[in-house]
Formats: structure tokens, C-alpha cells, sequence
């Protein structure tokens, strides 16, 4: 993830954008367990899915189909 940010979006109004770790995102992910600098957020029409925020591209495809996925 990097510098980048990307967001992806699934069936059913799933979206999963890649996120800083500042403010109320560092907040809320240190409540889900997630520390670093970046993580991928992770919500169906707002609401977070699972925990919300996820370390790795591995620990979101746990939760995720991530051939479902679409740029944009």
C-alpha cells in the first residue's frame, strides 16, 4: 500500500479502500486489534465488515472474496 490509495469495490455495496492510520482510523483500528501505518478498511453500505480494518491483503482475503473485487 505504500504512499498509494486505492479503493475496490464488491457485490452488495462492499467497498475496501486502503487507509492511513491517523486520526479517528488510528482509533478505530487500534480497537480492531490493527496497528502500522496503513490497513485496508473494509465496509458493506458504511458499516464496517468483520473488525473493519485489516492489516494485509492475507488477513482481508480471510473474510473477503478477493476476485470479486473492482478498482474503482
Amino acid at each position: 500500500m505504500g504512499e498509494d490509495r486505492g479503493t475496490w469495490t464488491g457485490p452488495g455495496g462492499l467497498r475496501v479502500t486502503a487507509v492511513r492510520l491517523t486520526g479517528a482510523h488510528r482509533v478505530w483500528a487500534d480497537f480492531a486489534g490493527v496497528r502500522g501505518a496503513t490497513a485496508l478498511l473494509v465496509t458493506r453500505d458504511g458499516a464496517p465488515v468483520g473488525r473493519g480494518y485489516y492489516p494485509s491483503v492475507e488477513d482481508l482475503a480471510e473474510v473477503v472474496d478477493l476476485a470479486e473485487l473492482r478498482s474503482g
